[in-house]
């Protein structure tokens, strides 16, 4: 018998744990609309009922989350993935999102080493995904084929 989504070890916690990852998003997202829409700092601290230097490292994190795309449920395929973990919809969206999604180029060497870090939104964010226990290799293969046509 092999373990499903739910009744894997941690996956009650690790859920839990992306619910958690994805209001701080959502929130820091909101506070950064906020500020587009021209408020201040203490005046965003007032409406929010917290201080202003707690505004202002929201902030500071905000500017390095990326907006969700159009017509997408986040800004990156890890964020969709973690969205799916959290129950916010099910595996024929998640499938779907995944393979519509428009990924990055993967990242290069500098020519002298061999280390790369890839920049957000590339298709190393799905293998994170199922490292993490976010999805499991049927979701993989299934985007990897229909983005592939095989």
């Amino acid at each position: 018998m092999t373990a499903t989504k739910t009744d894997r070890p941690g996956s009650r916690v690790r859920q839990l744990r992306s619910r958690r990852d994805l209001l701080e998003l959502e929130i820091r997202r909101e506070v950064k609309q906020f500020r587009r829409d021209g408020f201040s700092e203490r005046k965003i601290a007032a409406l929010v009922e917290v201080s202003q230097p707690t505004i202002h490292k929201m902030l500071e994190v905000a500017d390095r989350d990326p907006d969700p795309l159009e017509g997408f449920k986040g800004a990156t395929p890890l964020e969709i993935c973690q969205r799916y973990d959290a129950g916010e919809f099910g595996r024929e969206e998640l499938v779907d999102q995944l393979t519509r999604f428009p990924y990055a180029k993967g990242g290069t060497t500098d020519g002298y080493d061999s280390l790369i870090v890839d920049p957000p939104g590339t298709w190393s964010e799905v293998s994170q995904a199922i490292e993490r226990g976010l999805i499991d290799e049927d979701v993989y293969e299934d985007v990897f084929n229909r983005r592939h046509a095989l």
